[in-house]
């Protein structure tokens, strides 16, 4: 008897995880520019840039596990 393959599972664990990463790593963003904002009297500078990379760096691992799962869905 063949052992059931679940390989699917780890693809939709990956896929459903895309949103949240983004989400989070923006939200790191964010937080992180208003601090330093506070910190040093440069509002919203630091905010809105630390925004832009903590999106940036959302998406390009969003785009990495797209590639991890579509490499592997095949197996």
């Amino acid at each position: 008897m063949t052992e059931p393959k679940y390989g699917w599972m780890r693809s939709v664990g990956l896929i459903t995880s895309i949103p949240l990463l983004i989400l989070i790593s923006t939200g790191i963003g964010i937080w992180a520019g208003s601090w330093l904002d506070g910190k040093l009297g440069t509002k919203p500078w630091l905010a809105i840039i630390l925004t832009l990379i903590g999106l940036a760096a959302g998406l390009y691992e969003s785009a990495k596990l797209l590639i991890d799962v579509t490499r592997h869905s095949g197996d």
